[in-house]
């Protein structure tokens, strides 16, 4: 293993496409709807909205550009997850509810795979799915809850629940000791926010990029200030993602957390021939805080995971990036999961943010003053934000509609449920990832 202050503390994905950012706002402007932040939520949200309403003048500000944050980062799973604890939302909520949120993002893959082809855009898709994978007695038996609630939700039908030998025949990783193959695909995330940031760009939203929201100003007509400007607007969308709690109403609704990955050189034909992993399928180990491990395109190995770290006073400082700790026990889980793999050199180590909500869910709705807001996806994003732009749309369009329906809005009586301010907040996650950690580890 290439020794840890010897990585590239580079985003592989940033690498994979030259991003040339467009120009800051200079000026004052005056449009329909104003969205604050240029990635996935936000772009789908100008996306949707320019097909329902072709006329409307949309503009976007964004802090660096399109892709350079969470949605540039992610792991590039395309998943039909809708939350970290589906049972939650199932007791809150009801099976059919619930059932219907899941099947709208389940239709999302679908659509975004569409999108991809209709639009030309080459983001290294691939739909292949991917092994929910248990490694401890305790996450077998969860898995098993996983496939009941699934077939509950889905009226009959769940994926089997494989054994040891038939899932290590899909995966050959020792550690495995089960698995569900659920549906899904891979992406390269910042391929997608790009070609996605175009294709908005080319229906005629503007993105001012390296225009960081400084203010927002609720109203009969909102204005977002910017270091280069203001823009007023008839509605106001928030899609900030972890640094959504930057603005009044969303201080303790979000918690920003950092998560980590590790790239590697790409794998040799020798190395790629000890393990069985013909089918390409992603790799998500089955407990909250998961590892995870996908190859990608030029088939270098991505794990990424393990430790979710959270730093005092909400800190999103780029040196974050840089904590041995969490490269360490990703490094130690890599071995654990593929000893065959010991003369693997890892390239890339990097970090990213991800949007936490108490309830482990998305959230939608709006608050007084023409300000709508989509948030806490809670590192599960890629197709979620797709579904939510719809959501979006018809909330920023005052339509009643299936999307507007879903138990994701708050509007329709459930509440966003709030963080304690510091110090009780640190001391709060410290608390619950021990639970966690504890609830995971019983067998």
């Amino acid at each position: 293993m290439r020794p840890l202050d010897d990585l590239k503390k580079v985003v592989y994905w940033h690498e994979t496409e030259q991003a040339e950012p467009g120009p800051p706002l200079r000026e004052s402007v005056d449009c329909d709807v104003v969205i604050v932040g240029g990635g996935y939520a936000g772009l789908w949200t100008a996306h949707f909205l320019k097909q329902a309403e072709p006329a409307l003048d949309i503009h976007v500000v964004e802090a660096e550009h399109s892709g350079y944050g969470a949605s540039g980062r992610a792991d590039g799973f395309v998943t039909p997850t809708i939350g970290k604890d589906i049972q939650a939302l199932v007791e809150q909520f009801g099976e059919r509810r619930t059932a219907e949120a899941s099947a709208a993002v389940g239709r999302s893959i679908l659509e975004i795979g569409r999108f991809l082809r209709r639009n030309k855009i080459d983001a290294d898709w691939e739909a292949n799915d991917y092994l929910l994978a248990a490694t401890s007695p305790a996450q077998l038996a969860r898995l098993a809850e996983d496939r009941a609630l699934a077939a509950r939700l889905s009226g009959g039908a769940a994926p089997e629940l494989l054994g040891a030998r038939a899932a290590q025949e899909i995966i050959g990783s020792p550690a495995i000791t089960g698995a569900l193959r659920t549906g899904g695909a891979l992406i390269n995330p910042y391929k997608l926010a790009r070609g996605l940031a175009r294709v908005v760009r080319g229906q005629g939203v503007v993105i001012h990029d390296r225009t960081p929201a400084l203010r927002i100003d609720p109203g009969v007509r909102p204005t977002v200030h910017t270091p280069g400007g203001r823009i007023t607007a008839d509605k106001v969308v928030l899609t900030a993602n972890a640094h959504q709690f930057t603005f009044p109403g969303f201080r303790n609704k979000v918690l920003p957390v950092w998560s980590y990955a590790l790239v590697s050189d790409p794998l040799t034909d020798a190395q790629l021939g000890r393990i069985a992993w013909a089918g390409r399928e992603g790799l998500v180990e089955a407990k909250t805080f998961l590892t995870c491990a996908r190859f990608t395109a030029d088939n270098r190995v991505l794990w990424a995971g393990g430790p979710v770290l959270y730093f005092t006073g909400r800190d999103l400082r780029r040196r974050r990036m840089n904590e041995p700790r969490a490269y360490r026990e990703l490094l130690t889980d890599f071995r654990r999961f593929f000893p065959m793999w010991d003369d693997v050199r890892f390239r890339y180590a990097y970090g990213g943010t991800i949007d936490i909500t108490r309830d482990f869910a998305p959230h939608f709705g709006s608050l007084p003053g023409n300000v709508l807001y989509g948030y806490g996806f809670c590192g599960n994003g890629i197709s979620a934000t797709h579904t939510g732009g719809k959501v979006l749309r018809d909330l920023i369009l005052g339509k009643d509609s299936d999307f507007t329906r879903l138990l994701y809005v708050d509007r329709l009586g459930r509440k966003q449920p709030s963080f304690p301010p510091e110090p009780l907040l640190s001391a709060g996650v410290r608390g619950m990832t021990r639970l966690l950690e504890w609830r995971e580890g019983r067998a």
